[in-house]
């Protein structure tokens, strides 16, 4: 080996070839990371075995099994006030829920309050026949079994229960 090659390697490494270096490793980096965008919905088919779907994000069908009018009265169950403030929680009530592919909303207006705020919660079936959903202000879940759907609200600071069959 020459002597010039010997102090070639012989010398540390420049802040010039570290920096260099350096600036290719990021750019490999982030051209890798560049390619690795979002996979979208997993669906099953020949890449995702049939035994794995059920555990992938799919879109389920709806369930229609339960689609149909539904006669309904309401109660209060509970609420968080007295006296004047007990009055807001009451309400009519929605008389008829119709499920219609899988889905339904229950209107639960207050005549009492000023503005007549009417909140509406809307729930999807499960195929079990239960359902549920939920709002900023609330929550609705329950089920209907047979003919007959049952379940309750649980509003801001008003409790109701609500129970009905099928018309």
């Amino acid at each position: 080996m020459s002597a010039a090659a010997q102090r070639m390697s012989a010398r540390p490494p420049t802040v010039t070839g570290m920096f260099r270096a350096g600036s290719i490793a990021m750019a490999l980096t982030l051209a890798t990371a560049g390619c690795a965008g979002p996979m979208g919905t997993i669906r099953p088919g020949p890449s995702v075995p049939s035994n794995l779907a059920q555990s992938a994000d799919i879109v389920a069908p709806p369930v229609t099994s339960f689609d149909g009018s539904y006669q309904t009265t309401i109660r209060l169950a509970g609420s968080a006030g007295s006296g004047a403030i007990l009055s807001w929680c009451e309400t009519p009530g929605q008389p008829t829920v119709t499920v219609a592919n899988g889905q339904f909303t229950y209107a639960v207006p207050h005549p009492n309050v000023p503005g007549n705020p009417t909140p509406t919660y809307p729930a999807t079936m499960a195929q079990n026949g239960s359902f549920a959903g939920q709002i900023t202000g609330g929550t609705i879940s329950g089920r209907i079994d047979g003919t007959h759907i049952e379940g309750s609200i649980d509003g801001t600071g008003c409790l109701y229960a609500f129970a009905g069959d099928r018309i």
